[in-house]
């Protein structure tokens, strides 16, 4: 018998090669590379009221990954948006995220891929998504650094996650909400999330390279600050600069825009005030409009 979380929904509605079926009835093969291996990928795409939020540019994230891994699936974007929009239909709630993981499929365990053509396991499912409190954006949020110990392909959106998983139980065993990372003392990014700071009215964003994923977000502040005349850079950012920042910013596909006020329990910000600063507001004012005035043109 397969046991579910108590806040799980067994007979919630998820995509299985093909299928529209209960997630009780959900079945993948223990032969499966993507338990085996982690050989595979995944994305997530938020929801708000019902409609997709970035879908082309989480497709396009999609792609990347599945090329980066040799991995080729049939299914194209229209195919893709529409599973998701059926999904989205068959679940509850009005703002929802939708998971989708694709690996290499069943064979015979062995490192390398398999020789004969294999179908690749596509699964999606759609969750309720719960948006940050009114706690975490009126007064942001508290996160520690520990040390990167992650492959050197981040840029992949990869299902092997180990290494985020511990670092992100370190943070809640601290009390904080996320695990900032650090290599060689230059900032990366979180656990599940990107990081900026803001120095002299200029967000910054550590350089795009293998070891840090190109999140979605990424481009949408890119244009907020363009539109808001805030400058915008991409450069090495070590920790110094991350303790001493004027603001640090937290983004990914759940937690929005939020701001760090507090890091290794020190304070952040002018002053120490323990509150998000004016660059944050600006920018989040612009990223709600986006959601609350968005309208399902995917």
């Amino acid at each position: 018998m397969i046991e579910f979380p108590k806040d799980v929904e067994p007979t919630s509605m998820v995509y299985l090669n093909g299928d529209f079926i209960p997630l009780v009835d959900a079945r993948v093969s223990p032969l499966d590379r993507g338990f085996l291996f982690a050989d595979g990928v995944y994305e997530v795409v938020p929801v708000y009221n019902n409609c997709v939020f970035g879908f082309q540019m989480h497709f396009d994230r999609l792609q990347r990954s599945l090329k980066s891994i040799q991995l080729e699936i049939s299914l194209n974007k229209t195919e893709l948006l529409s599973i998701t929009n059926k999904l989205i239909a068959k679940n509850k709630g009005k703002h929802q995220v939708v998971y989708f993981q694709v690996t290499r499929g069943v064979a015979k365990r062995n490192h390398a891929f398999p020789k004969n053509s294999q179908s690749p396991t596509i699964f999606a499912m759609s969750t309720i998504l719960t948006r940050p409190s009114q706690n975490e954006r009126e007064n942001g949020i508290t996160a520690i650094t520990t040390n990167d110990d992650r492959w050197n392909r981040c840029d992949i959106k990869s299902i092997s996650l180990l290494a985020n998983v511990l670092a992100r139980e370190k943070a809640e065993q601290e009390l904080a909400t996320e695990a900032i990372l650090l290599k060689d003392g230059r900032v990366q990014e979180g656990a599940a999330s990107n990081i900026w700071i803001v120095k002299n009215n200029t967000v910054l964003l550590p350089s795009e390279e293998s070891n840090i994923l190109e999140g979605v977000r990424i481009q949408i502040v890119k244009k907020i600050c363009s539109k808001l005349n805030i400058n915008f850079m991409r450069c090495n950012i070590f920790y110094d600069q991350l303790m001493q920042a004027e603001e640090v910013l937290l983004t990914s596909a759940t937690k929005e825009i939020l701001a760090v006020t507090k890091i290794d329990g020190k304070n952040i910000g002018v002053g120490n005030k323990n509150k998000p600063g004016l660059i944050f507001r600006k920018i989040q004012f612009e990223y709600d409009k986006l959601i609350n005035n968005m309208q399902d043109t995917n």
